[in-house]
């Protein structure tokens, strides 16, 4: 029975009205290295409301478009992810919106458990992840971005969550938040704290998304990790998110 799905807190079975079609949505530019493996692991992944995969370009100049129109729905648009998620919502159909990042390795019971988590009354949400690397260093760090979290899946001050955690959202709570502001950087957390405002969001802990390491990697451990505290603290402390963009992008 395709739209039957166990409410876990009550004990009982929930029907969905209808499809409940799930949306991935990935913003990309020149990711021709990863873009068709993770299309084609999403692809066989099952989803009892079914799921269209959009594939968001945002002016690649390798073959990531090519390789990714012969498995999802591309959509080009301005560069910038915050543009390229509104645009690819847009271009969607599905009632619940999953943003996905083109190197992530998104397990094959993770769709059903969103539809488990909608179910259960929240109107959306993130996962706990993993690197795909697996040093000391990096371990560590996996370790201490869990614990963003609190344990329960409920509502709190800590619940925030960031493109690395698989948002996901109904479109109705979607469209109610304005979408994603258009900003060059920190769209995520500002989405984020904008939806644990004002409606019930809580973190999947099990599956984990598994998240590239290669910019840590490739950039440097602590580099990589001290950018992104000081890039967090000067957002809320006011600075503008056009500077911190201008500064990143020269620093990396």
């Amino acid at each position: 029975m395709p739209n039957l799905f166990r409410n876990r807190k009550k004990g009982i079975y929930t029907f969905f009205k209808g499809k409940r079609l799930i949306s991935i949505i990935i913003p990309v530019f020149n990711e021709e290295s990863c873009i068709e493996n993770t299309l084609i692991q999403l692809s066989a992944i099952d989803c009892p409301g079914g799921k269209e995969l959009i594939v968001v370009d945002g002016g690649s100049t390798d073959n990531t478009v090519f390789l990714a129109s012969k498995i999802a729905k591309v959509v080009l648009s301005a560069k910038g992810k915050a543009i390229q998620l509104n645009e690819g919502v847009k271009n969607s159909k599905g009632d619940i919106l999953f943003f996905a990042h083109a190197d992530m390795i998104v397990p094959e019971t993770a769709l059903i458990a969103i539809c488990h988590q909608i179910a259960d009354g929240f109107d959306g949400g993130g996962f706990a992840n993993v690197f795909d690397t697996y040093n000391r260093k990096i371990k560590l760090l996996g370790t201490l971005l869990n614990l963003r979290f609190v344990r329960r899946r409920e509502q709190s001050d800590r619940c925030i969550f960031y493109g690395d955690n698989g948002i996901f959202v109904t479109r109705k709570v979607f469209d109610e938040l304005g979408g994603f502001k258009e900003i060059p950087i920190m769209e995520d957390y500002d989405f984020s704290l904008r939806m644990k405002k004002k409606f019930k969001v809580g973190q999947i802990r099990e599956p984990k998304l598994v998240l590239s390491a290669r910019r840590h990697i490739k950039a440097g451990f602590f580099k990589t990790r001290l950018q992104w505290i000081l890039i967090k603290k000067l957002y809320l402390l006011g600075m503008s998110p056009y500077m911190l963009d201008k500064w990143y992008k020269d620093i990396r």
